[in-house]
């Protein structure tokens, strides 16, 4: 009987084992932790699996540098024009055209408006005790949670070194994200929403041309990260044409909220920042919050 009970106990550990394994099939980028599901809250993170790296022109060794700061960037702006919305086919994920915003298929977006009703909120503690949120201001006065830079100490870049190697427990940048419902009359499967990240290794003017000062996850090139050396993906293969955007999928609940008929197979959606709004706020900003910047939220209501 004990052996059964324990063969039994060792089965389900091995599942449970190529489950995280496959949930990770990135775990050597930093990435988006959770997939989301429709119409739910979701205490999610960014995921830092390693330190920068040191790769410079030419050079196939990689060693990895302590991250001192984390910063990241979503694609819920007010303005539609800073952030790119595109449709994507299901199986194969190629692009079947750009739409103006989320108003057709997603609950709360309005046309001519950014996709303002990600629910995107702050959470402590984290990776890094100090957040800076990255905020907008709406029309109405309020503020508008973009994103965050965090470090650990008491002003931008000076921290307590965090080493993360390849092979060690992942670190977390947390934040809460939704709820998020698709429209009844959409075809939209999913929406992956995807966001621009960076992690700092290297502080100082002295190291802007440094190509290990940090690790930068963009799905492409922008004018400001134009240095495919601090770009993981590229390192990895030495390919200037391979890039990686950390996503976070947005799932659609087919039982509560079925495809109409005439859908088909449906559509994925995508939506990511503009290159100009990754240039303005990726990176870590010097000095203090903004004055009114929204709170910090803890789960579980503390």
């Amino acid at each position: 009987m004990k052996n059964n009970k324990l063969a039994r106990q060792l089965a389900l550990l091995s599942a449970a084992t190529l489950v995280s394994v496959a949930a990770q099939n990135v775990s050597a980028h930093t990435g988006i932790r959770d997939v989301v599901q429709e119409g739910l809250v979701s205490y999610n993170a960014v995921n830092i699996t390693h330190g920068c790296a040191t790769n410079a022109a030419g050079e196939t060794a990689t060693t990895r540098l302590d991250v001192i700061a984390s910063s990241a960037l979503f694609p819920n702006a007010a303005d539609p024009t800073k952030a790119v919305v595109t449709k994507l086919d299901p199986v194969t994920g190629a692009s079947l055209g750009t739409l103006a915003d989320l108003s057709g298929d997603i609950v709360g977006s309005l046309p001519g408006v950014g996709f303002t009703n990600l629910g995107l909120g702050l959470v402590q503690p984290g990776l890094f005790p100090n957040f800076i949120p990255k905020v907008d201001t709406l029309a109405s006065g309020s503020l508008l949670n973009r994103g965050f830079a965090a470090h650990n100490g008491p002003k931008p870049y000076d921290s307590a070194p965090i080493w993360q190697s390849v092979a060690s427990t992942s670190s977390l940048a947390p934040f809460r994200v939704g709820p998020v419902a698709f429209k009844t009359d959409s075809c939209a499967l999913n929406l992956k929403v995807r966001v621009a990240a960076a992690n700092w290794c290297l502080k100082g003017n002295v190291n802007n041309t440094n190509p290990a000062r940090a690790d930068v996850w963009i799905g492409h090139m922008t004018a400001k990260f134009n240095d495919s050396f601090v770009m993981p993906y590229n390192q990895a293969d030495m390919d200037a044409g391979k890039f990686y955007w950390p996503t976070m999928t947005i799932t659609r609940n087919l039982v509560t909220n079925p495809l109409p008929a005439g859908c088909g197979a449906g559509y994925n959606l995508a939506i990511e920042p503009s290159d100009a709004d990754i240039d303005a706020n990726l990176p870590i900003p010097h000095g203090p919050a903004p004055t009114g910047a929204p709170q910090v939220y803890w789960p579980s209501g503390k």
